[in-house]
């Protein structure tokens, strides 16, 4: 679940034209994670943002990718909790080979993946946004 910095981060980085693709787990390990990552998809995709749910299993890698040149990757969830209290580490990656690597990696992620579309996300279940919106008030906790 992004702070509200990476989420603004991100929504700005779309608006602004650039491609911003996530890659989540279609199935979680943690029921409030899945409840309350998904509170976020709503403005991510109003943004603009691409959100792809895997379906090959569970998703644990932790990487991003900028330009196909530059990338990070490491434990990091990329939220307060393992950025602040588990002291997680990321290593950033300046090597062509390596992200070309890790490009076709994310790139097979997506073919094994369904992309949210915004029109049918807003059609789900009315009970399920007030359940998003509990777990919501529990992601700096998650």
């Amino acid at each position: 679940m992004p702070s509200e910095s990476l989420l603004s981060a991100l929504q700005t980085t779309a608006q602004r034209g650039v491609t911003v693709n996530i890659i989540v787990p279609a199935k979680n390990d943690s029921l409030m994670v899945e409840w309350a990552s998904r509170s976020f998809f709503n403005d991510m995709l109003r943004a603009g943002i691409n959100i792809y749910r895997f379906n090959g299993g569970l998703l644990h890698t932790k990487s991003v990718m900028v330009d196909s040149k530059f990338c990070l990757i490491g434990t990091v969830n990329l939220d307060m909790r393992s950025l602040w209290l588990n002291f997680e580490l990321t290593l950033c990656v300046d090597d062509p080979e390596f992200c070309a690597d890790i490009t076709a990696l994310h790139e097979s992620y997506i073919l094994n993946s369904t992309l949210i579309n915004q029109d049918d996300w807003a059609k789900r279940s009315l009970l399920n946004r007030p359940v998003e919106q509990f777990f919501y008030m529990f992601s700096p906790l998650l």
